[in-house]
């Protein structure tokens, strides 16, 4: 059960929290967007987070692209020390190993994504 841009329309990752907790604690290699439905800024970094996701599964890449709505459950986005949003953290070996607050190029996400 992917956990993917592929269904922006709806919270996929928000629906199980138990899921997501998971993944934190796996050793994937993935990128987590922490936004909100209210965020202009978050909304103009959607489409680049998924052609990312789109080019990191075209070229074979073991790095996933999530997503986790913040207003779902303050107490994991506290934990995750999310003060604003959009947040991006880069999780590898279960380490959060890079930290982005607001937007994003394409091509520094790719390249965030390739040292993961």
């Amino acid at each position: 059960y992917e956990i993917t841009y592929g269904d922006w329309s709806s919270d996929v990752c928000s629906s199980d929290l138990e899921q997501l907790k998971e993944k934190l604690q796996s050793n994937e290699k993935f990128i987590l967007d922490l936004y909100a439905s209210w965020c202009g800024p978050c909304k103009a970094l959607s489409p680049i987070l998924e052609r990312v996701e789109s080019k990191l599964r075209e070229s074979k890449s073991d790095v996933k692209v999530y997503k986790y709505n913040i207003e779902n459950d303050s107490n994991l986005v506290a934990s995750l020390g999310v003060r604003a949003v959009p947040t991006i953290k880069f999780f590898s070996g279960g380490e959060n190993t890079k930290t982005n607050v607001g937007m994003m190029t394409e091509v520094a996400l790719l390249e965030s994504a390739s040292i993961l």
